[in-house]
């Protein structure tokens, strides 16, 4: 499925009102993620006719249909990233399953401690039926974390901990079109920007799976 099909077969049963085509949110929501502004879309290139506030809430609306299936899995990568919103520092957390490539979480905060990482973890949890193993790196915060909510873990730098790393690259390839600094003081806009990202990603990763190639070190986003 290209993932243009994919966006529009979402939108077609999210958008209650249609004063727009829904061919025209779906292009307008995947050039927002490949990083045209809102200014771009809907003032110098008139991509839409809609104002930058109604292109901004078709994004955010669509973000809210970022699901994951509650399975069995083996093992899950966690990782956070460093984010600016209005030059200050934020975080984006993700977690990927590492059998599949899926993207199982995203989660954005002010801080970076162990209590919002237990917080992102339990989250990752609900979306488990079992306790998998958590691959995370040496930061303090994980260990604190996960000896609390009794999980097993194992530490990587690389190898496994790529799958999430590459998230993380393409999430910074798109807000480098905004200098890296993302002009809101919301911290659910790049947690919804994340999001969509995963949303746009699945159909990819359902193309890979269906042609018996899985995600591996050596993969590109």
């Amino acid at each position: 499925m290209h993932v243009l099909d994919y966006i529009f077969s979402k939108i077609s049963s999210l958008y209650r009102f249609n004063n727009y085509p829904l061919i025209e949110k779906a292009y307008t929501v995947m050039l927002y993620i490949a990083g045209l502004s809102l200014r771009d879309l809907s003032e110098k290139y008139y991509i839409t006719m809609a104002s930058r506030e109604s292109v901004r809430r078709w994004f955010h609306k669509f973000s809210s249909i970022f699901s994951i299936e509650k399975k069995f899995r083996n093992s899950v990568a966690v990782d956070e990233t460093v984010v600016k919103l209005h030059g200050l520092r934020a975080y984006v957390w993700s977690a990927l399953d590492v059998d599949s490539g899926e993207i199982l979480a995203v989660y954005a905060s002010w801080s970076r401690n162990m209590i919002v990482a237990m917080k992102f973890v339990r989250i990752v949890l609900d979306r488990c039926l079992n306790k998998p193993l958590i691959i995370v790196d040496k930061s303090p915060w994980y260990r604190w974390a996960l000896d609390r909510i009794g999980l097993k873990y194992q530490y990587q730098r690389f190898s496994l901990r790529n799958i999430v790393e590459r998230f993380f690259g393409y999430l910074k390839q798109r807000t480098r079109r905004f200098y890296n600094n993302i002009n809101t003081w919301k911290i659910k806009s790049i947690e919804d920007y994340a999001s969509t990202i995963a949303i746009t990603r699945k159909p990819l990763l359902t193309i890979k799976t269906k042609e018996g190639v899985l995600p591996s070190s050596q993969d590109q986003v």
